[in-house]
């Protein structure tokens, strides 16, 4: 059981959860059954909302060892009458949301001497699953190479940054302006392993918050039970 604690365990570990997706709820079930001091924080990508939520956590923890960003809206939307609005939001959500929370606790983790980061992204940001995923794709897309930059600005501060891309797994209630557009992920068969569960995801971002994962930054590590070989 030492052995075990000492490559997989994350108990003590400060967790802030950004977004009460299933991902995000399953993920702080999970981290606080492995005895981490888990919040999740549910809040949309405002400026304001984040720095006071990571002040407020840091407050009572004294610091913060693991942000995941596990905010994700969703929607498919055809590109020739998609609204700006629309694109507007879920950039605001998957990509903006997640530069002001990185933004937040980096300088906190710097001066603590090291951190870690999961951002929660999709395979759809690698491959098209979906028709009508532009901004949603796109999105997350960004958010892959914010990942990356950041992984590699501050490897020297002991900071490391990955991401999780899911695929058919939960992520949340489609807003009600979303279209149903079809695409490769609705093709019969198409998934190997079936349908995955937000655990599946937890248990990657614990796997990558906790000493097993401390040789891995700057990765996007994608969840999608067969999919991308299919």
């Amino acid at each position: 059981m030492m052995t075990l604690d000492r490559i997989f365990g994350v108990a003590g570990l400060r967790v802030l959860i950004v977004g009460a997706t299933p991902i995000g709820v399953a993920s702080q079930t999970m981290f606080e059954a492995l005895g981490a001091k888990a919040e999740l924080a549910d809040i949309v990508p405002d400026e304001a909302a984040i720095v006071e939520t990571v002040a407020a956590f840091t407050g009572r923890h004294g610091g913060v060892d693991l942000l995941v960003y596990a905010v994700t809206r969703i929607g498919t939307y055809a590109l020739p009458t998609m609204a700006s609005e629309q694109w507007d939001a879920v950039q605001d959500a998957n990509l903006r949301g997640a530069f002001l929370a990185m933004r937040a606790v980096i300088p906190l983790m710097r001066a603590q001497g090291g951190g870690s980061i999961v951002a929660v992204s999709t395979m759809g940001s690698i491959h098209p699953v979906l028709k009508g995923n532009g901004a949603y794709g796109a999105s997350k897309a960004g958010l892959n190479a914010l990942v990356r930059a950041a992984a590699l600005d501050h490897a020297e501060d002991g900071i490391r940054v990955n991401a999780v891309l899911p695929g058919a797994v939960p992520v949340g209630d489609p807003p009600a302006d979303m279209e149903r557009l079809g695409g490769p992920a609705t093709q019969p068969g198409r998934l190997m392993l079936g349908m995955g569960s937000a655990e599946d995801v937890a248990s990657a971002i614990v796997y990558l918050a906790s000493p097993a994962g401390r040789f891995i930054t700057g990765q996007a590590l994608a969840l999608d039970g067969g999919f991308l070989i299919g």
